[in-house]
């Protein structure tokens, strides 16, 4: 995997389907702000869409570092900063997960049954949109 173009193609699809899982988080939490008829919300979600800008950078800066050989400008300054939003997203998570918990349940939304304990609760208005 020497060759540069191999490099930058792998890491151009590396990054597509991040952005197509990104998506799907995103829509989560607009779903949540908008507060629609059937809202998915966990902490893993909130992590994952704190932590995206640092990975998509990292995807990014990588593209750049094997296209032009050389690191981004301000890639240290910028990766300092990212990271920290990422850290903060792994110590504000679950306090958020239980406030946006508690605040939903108070607004009338019931849960619907989990696959298993580790997937997203979902949160709707009426039981019958549950799947």
């Amino acid at each position: 995997m020497n060759n540069k173009y191999t490099k930058i193609a792998l890491s151009i699809i590396l990054l597509i389907l991040f952005s197509l899982a990104a998506l799907l988080i995103y829509r989560y939490v607009l779903s949540l702000v908008f507060m629609e008829d059937e809202i998915t919300f966990s902490a893993s979600i909130l992590i994952v869409f704190l932590s995206s800008p640092v990975i998509f950078y990292a995807i990014l800066s990588g593209i750049y570092f094997f296209a032009f050989d050389k690191r981004p400008k301000y890639d240290k300054g910028i990766t300092r900063y990212l990271v920290y939003l990422m850290f903060l997203s792994f110590a504000i998570s679950l306090p958020i997960s239980f406030y946006v918990d508690y605040k939903l349940k108070n607004a009338g939304y019931l849960t619907c049954n989990k696959i298993s304990w580790q997937s997203p609760t979902t949160y709707v208005t009426n039981l019958s949109l549950c799947k």
